[in-house]
């Protein structure tokens, strides 16, 4: 089983992810459909936490089973200059709690935990497993495809949870540029763990802000994430020694 993933992921790797990504879902799906709905007055995000939290461990479980965990960037290497690259990203949550957050404390950790468990979810799967599988088609590619899979995942989900279609739009697009920018810095940083919480922090904020935020901000930030990613990758070593794969792996 093992031997014949990896070797469909060194001829068709985008397929394999795109596979992952639907088997990921499928999981989610289930688990949501299992304990989606509980809810507690002390955690009332119950269910949506254990849900995340399945997906999680299904997916670390599924990393480790394959010999994956320091490919997919699951270790936690001493931190070193590039973390100074996760600023601008920590720029734009901020933004996004410049109004204030709202909320009794109680949901607010609940809110907390719930999206650290999404952060590790969906990091593990997006910035890990699938950027490893499609790693050989060079950075830009694989950053380019990881964001791809990343936003039509959440297509999946709003079509499986019938959110209203204009806001399914809007969030795949925002996400599929979101986990771009987040794949370029992933190449930086060779680990998950630093995404895990600016992933999770830019949902908090999000969820517990007063209000969306404008459409024009919305749009400026996806750009910038576009943008700010295509320039990290720019800044990738091209030496044949180094671990990151760069664009001429891929010729």
């Amino acid at each position: 089983m093992r031997g014949r993933i990896e070797q469909r992921a060194c001829r068709i790797p985008v397929v394999v992810a795109a596979e992952l990504t639907l088997a990921w879902h499928v999981v989610l799906f289930a688990l949501a459909e299992l304990v989606g709905g509980l809810s507690a007055s002390w955690f009332p995000d119950l269910g949506s936490a254990l849900v995340n939290v399945g997906a999680a461990a299904a997916t670390l479980a599924f990393a480790a089973s394959m010999g994956w965990w320091r490919d997919a960037a699951l270790g936690w290497p001493r931190p070193n200059r590039s973390w100074w690259y996760c600023l601008p990203v920590v720029a734009v949550t901020v933004s996004y709690a410049t109004p204030g957050l709202t909320g009794p404390t109680n949901a607010f950790i609940s809110t907390a935990v719930t999206m650290l468990a999404v952060g590790v979810a969906e990091e593990s799967l997006s910035r890990g497993i699938n950027q490893h599988v499609l790693a050989s088609l060079g950075a830009t590619r694989a950053a380019v495809w990881v964001g791809v899979l990343f936003g039509l995942g959440h297509a999946l989900s709003g079509l499986w949870f019938e959110r209203p279609w204009d806001d399914t739009v809007a969030q795949v697009i925002s996400t599929t540029a979101y986990g771009f920018g987040l794949a370029a810095l992933r190449w930086h940083l060779g680990t998950i763990w630093p995404l895990v919480v600016l992933h999770a922090s830019d949902n908090l904020v999000q969820l517990r802000s007063p209000g969306a935020a404008p459409l024009w901000w919305q749009a400026a930030v996806a750009l910038f994430f576009v943008g700010y990613g295509w320039w990290l990758i720019r800044r990738l070593p091209r030496r044949p020694a180094d671990p990151v794969p760069s664009d001429d792996d891929s010729r």
